[in-house]
């Protein structure tokens, strides 16, 4: 939704917009960490290095450097208004076994406590002497668990999720959606599974704390907004 379907390009036009959306929930009060997919830099850059049988340290860095080139120019148009972020490439303070990241959220939180935005995003690590991926969608989770946020917010480029007949899925209970056939957005590329990959990451790093998730359209002006400050619209998925 950020970027570019094909290219290694940010929507300046759309990450503009977001970013003076999450500055106006923040000068309103609202705490927020921010989790980035991959967008065209990340899933395409991977997806390549896999198809080419890439060697591990070759695409360790490469994957790890684009989403670093990603994760600077959000920060670059957050800051420019007036919002403090700072990153944390996930692969130097998280140890993933499966679909659970287990990171150390110690140095957020801290830096948080003075007004820090944190930007976190997904990433790629070495494993079995090969490379891995760690999701977005699952590092959302473990962190919403971790600040003791109630809500998790995902943010994608339709209006929630949808049914095989492309219709809305207003709200449902998790365990509902595990058994229903999705329709996947759109024909960009995804090495970490759409929207059945965050139900997953969901199911397996959800908390007593986080009671629910929602799934709202990012492209459309002042959804980001309104699910900052409790009047989302999209998909309400209860935990």
């Amino acid at each position: 939704m950020l970027t570019d379907k094909k290219s290694f390009r940010l929507n300046y036009r759309v990450v503009d917009r977001v970013a003076e959306e999450v500055a106006r929930a923040l000068d309103e009060g609202t705490r927020l960490g921010i989790v980035l997919g991959g967008g065209s830099y990340g899933h395409i850059t991977a997806h390549n290095a896999q198809n080419l049988g890439a060697p591990a340290a070759e695409a360790l860095s490469l994957v790890a450097m684009y989403m670093l080139e990603l994760a600077m120019g959000v920060a670059d148009i957050l800051s420019s208004k007036g919002v403090n972020p700072l990153i944390y490439p996930p692969h130097s303070f998280c140890s993933p076994e499966g679909l659970v990241p287990r990171c150390n959220w110690a140095g957020i939180e801290r830096d948080m406590a003075v007004g820090i935005t944190p930007i976190v995003y997904g990433d790629v690590y070495a494993c079995s002497g090969g490379w891995c991926i760690v999701s977005g969608d699952e590092l959302a989770v473990e962190m919403a668990c971790r600040l003791g946020s109630p809500q998790l917010i995902y943010v994608t480029d339709v209006d929630g999720i949808l049914d095989p007949g492309g219709r809305l899925v207003e709200e449902a209970r998790l365990e509902e959606l595990e058994g229903l056939t999705l329709r996947e957005p759109g024909d960009k590329v995804d090495v970490t599974g759409g929207l059945r990959r965050k139900i997953k990451a969901v199911k397996a790093n959800r908390c007593p704390g986080l009671h629910e998730v929602l799934v709202v359209n990012g492209l459309r002006p002042g959804r980001i907004y309104s699910a900052l400050t409790g009047r989302g619209v999209g998909t309400r998925i209860i935990l």
